[in-house]
Formats: C-alpha cells, sequence, structure tokens
C-alpha cells in the first residue's frame, strides 16, 4: 500500500504572495518533498492553477508528478497528457487575452497570467475603488463566450479563471492520476482554494483530504491552519515512515 500526496502549490506550499512571481518554495521544503518522493511509501504530485512549464521549473523535483492548468496538462514518471478540448481553446483564448488588454490598459495593479491553455486575471494589487469595475469588464468580456458555452470561468482568491468548457479539473486530473498508477495507494489531498473543492469532493470516499486556511465552507475532512502546518504534516509523514 502507498500513499499519493497530492499538493497545491500557492497558498499550501507556499504562501500566498501579491504576484505570482514572487512565490518562492525554500531549500528546506523543497528537501523535504524530495525525501517524501524518494521513499517507497510515497507517491508525490503538485497539483496547480499554474502552467505545467512554470510549475515544474519552481518546485524543480525529478521523479514526481506535476499537474498543471488546474489538470489539463500532466507530466510524471513514463506519463504526459493533455487535454484535449485544451489545445482547441487556444485561438479563443488569445481573443480574450487581446480584449482584456485594452479594456484593463489604464487600471493598475491588474496581471494578465497568460497560461497557453487556460488563462488568469490576478485583480489583488488592483485599487479597492477599482476592484467592482474590474470584476464588470471582466464579466462583460467573457459573457459571450460564456454563453456559447464555449468557456468556463471560476474564482479563486482575488483571481478569475478562463478555462475550456470541458468537465475537466483538479478532481478529475486527480482521479485519472490514481486510474494510471494501476495499484492500490491511499490519496492524501492537501489544497487552500476553492478549485481544490473539486478534488475534495473527487476523493470523498477514499483517503484524507486536508483544507489550508480559515474558510468555513469546504468538502474537505480535515484542516490545516497555514503553510507551516502543511509543513509540519508532511514532516511527521516522512518522520513516520
Amino acid at each position: 500500500m502507498r500513499y499519493f500526496l497530492f499538493l497545491d502549490y500557492d497558498g499550501t506550499l507556499t504562501p500566498i504572495v501579491k504576484k505570482p512571481g514572487m512565490a518562492e518554495l525554500s531549500r528546506p521544503r523543497r528537501n523535504l518533498l524530495k525525501k517524501l518522493s524518494r521513499s517507497p511509501r510515497f507517491l508525490v504530485a503538485i497539483v496547480s492553477g499554474r502552467m505545467l512549464k512554470d510549475i515544474t521549473k519552481r518546485v524543480g523535483i525529478k521523479g514526481i508528478y506535476y499537474v498543471g492548468n488546474h489538470g489539463f496538462e500532466i507530466k510524471g514518471p513514463k506519463l504526459k497528457f493533455t487535454h484535449p478540448k485544451a489545445k482547441t481553446a487556444k485561438p479563443l483564448l488569445r481573443k480574450i487575452k487581446k480584449e482584456m488588454h485594452r479594456r484593463f490598459k489604464d487600471i493598475k495593479g491588474i496581471i494578465i497570467e497568460d497560461k497557453i491553455l487556460t488563462m488568469s486575471l490576478h485583480y489583488r494589487l488592483v485599487k479597492r475603488s477599482d476592484a467592482a469595475k474590474v470584476k464588470k469588464s471582466f464579466l462583460d468580456i467573457v459573457h459571450p463566450f460564456r454563453r456559447a458555452k464555449k468557456i468556463r470561468i471560476t474564482k479563486g482568491k482575488k483571481v478569475f479563471e478562463i478555462r475550456p468548457n470541458a468537465k475537466w479539473h483538479k478532481g478529475a486530473a486527480v482521479l485519472w492520476l490514481i486510474r494510471k498508477m494501476g495499484k492500490k495507494i491511499i490519496p492524501v489531498y492537501i489544497g487552500d482554494d476553492t478549485t481544490d473543492e473539486d478534488a475534495f469532493y473527487a476523493l470523498r470516499k477514499r483517503g484524507a483530504t486536508f483544507r489550508v486556511g480559515k474558510n468555513k465552507k469546504t468538502l474537505a475532512k480535515y484542516r490545516l491552519k497555514n503553510v507551516n502546518e502543511v509543513y509540519k504534516f508532511l514532516e511527521l509523514a516522512a518522520l513516520e515512515f
């Protein structure tokens, strides 16, 4: 029996920061993840909304699994996957990106994160007085595409996510990976955001799920207060096995 650790990145392995590029994994914490990945009792996957290339570079551990773009792209030992609907959505996302740049060119603090297969609009640095305007303008931009059922919109912490219109998310990706293993495993999923709720739901009848942070509404079975508690839990797991 092996444990499969599924770990979100932002807000779980690193604290939430003002800009996505600032979320760095420290050397001691990377070493702990390496130690777990080398144990015969564990498999490790990083499950992130970031694009696969970005999250792979930031974590930088060989021999583990990486789930990028909320599950639309997956890579690991002898394994590589890109959801077919994500490939066909690229031209549409470029069109939306162009319109967002035009609409938000005079608003300071906007970050448009182009992840090729999905896209994020971060407004954490936007003035409070501009926040409502940003939200309304964003919803106006994506409305015709949502109405035509070409995209899906999800919300995170001060961020809107634009995804291809497919029944695919972190939960679907996690179940896909579990099936690929072909062995008896116990999944353990740790995440902090609304996008992790899909995984909590998918794993509701098996393994253990942890929501990081103070959010009261969650499908996770357990809670961890913050990033520090996540690493305390992982340290205990490393010692136990």
